[in-house]
């Protein structure tokens, strides 16, 4: 892997609520994805990092809420099956 370079992309409103221009140091592998990937999907860098950074928060959502209902889960004495389906019951209840 390559050291890292400076990214610098300049930042328009692009229905955001506000933006701000920041300096990015990535290695130049992720800079070569990242201009591939743009290229490839007809968007500007920007928009693939920002939706980049986008998914991992959403991801980190997802898996800190999967640690606490596998907590919850423990403390009740349920098992993954139990779990799955106390959800379909639920659901079906709706």
């Amino acid at each position: 892997m390559a050291g890292p370079e400076q990214y610098s992309d300049s930042v328009k409103n692009r229905g955001m609520a506000t933006t701000r221009v920041r300096l990015l140091s990535l290695p130049s592998d992720l800079i070569r994805e990242a201009e591939r990937l743009a290229k490839q999907e007809g968007r500007t860098k920007t928009e693939v990092l920002r939706e980049a950074l986008r998914r991992y928060g959403q991801e980190q959502r997802w898996r800190r809420l999967q640690r606490y209902g596998a907590g919850r889960a423990r403390k009740v004495g349920m098992r993954q099956a139990g779990v799955v389906r106390a959800v379909q019951e639920f659901r079906r209840g709706r």
